[in-house]
């Protein structure tokens, strides 16, 4: 047969190919799709993308024999179920989500207050970071900063390993680092 079944579905032959690649496959396709789901959309159940998956494919109208197009078709499909938010897929997530009550005003003062607090924590040790490079004239104690600071070496074994010293004498660096920015933090919260 090559015509289309009763029901407006793809050729025979693509759903006789699909059919043969799930039934051989149904474990990798399946590990596919957990993958996507997790990282896309972790509500989603897997067997419910691969049936929407399959409905999908069953709609393509290619008359093909070619098991490699019929498996990227249905890795597509499944792809696509998933990420793009307006398939059948995430009907049951939007009916859900649409029975909930969503109040007036939107209670996200705490998150912004909170956000505010971090970014003022952020820019006040900046501050003092700024206040303490500032006063250095000591030029081992402006390497050392910068190392620490600029390039990133804020481990004790990273910056011995920079210097070329031991992990103790690294170690006794950066807490001389850590001591010099509390103590300029404290003189400027009074």
């Amino acid at each position: 047969m090559t015509g289309k079944s009763c029901t407006n579905f793809s050729p025979i032959g693509m759903k006789r190919i699909l059919d043969r690649y799930i039934s051989k496959h149904y474990d990798e396709v399946f590990r596919y799709t957990r993958y996507f789901c997790a990282k896309y959309n972790p509500r989603l159940e897997p067997d419910l993308v691969i049936n929407n998956a399959y409905l999908h494919c069953l709609t393509i109208e290619e008359n093909t024999t070619d098991e490699n197009k019929v498996k990227s078709y249905l890795l597509n499909s499944i792809k696509k179920q998933i990420i793009w938010q307006n398939l059948d897929t995430n009907k049951q997530e939007r009916l859900i989500s649409s029975e909930l009550t969503i109040p007036d005003v939107p209670e996200d003062n705490h998150d912004i207050n909170y956000k505010i607090l971090i970014e003022q924590q952020y820019q006040s040790w900046k501050s003092c970071v700024d206040i303490y490079r500032s006063r250095l004239t000591d030029n081992v104690k402006i390497t050392v900063l910068e190392a620490y600071f600029d390039k990133g070496y804020n481990t004790a074994r990273s910056m011995a390993k920079y210097f070329n010293i031991t992990n103790t004498s690294a170690h006794y660096l950066i807490t001389d680092i850590k001591r010099e920015l509390k103590k300029i933090k404290h003189e400027n919260q009074e």
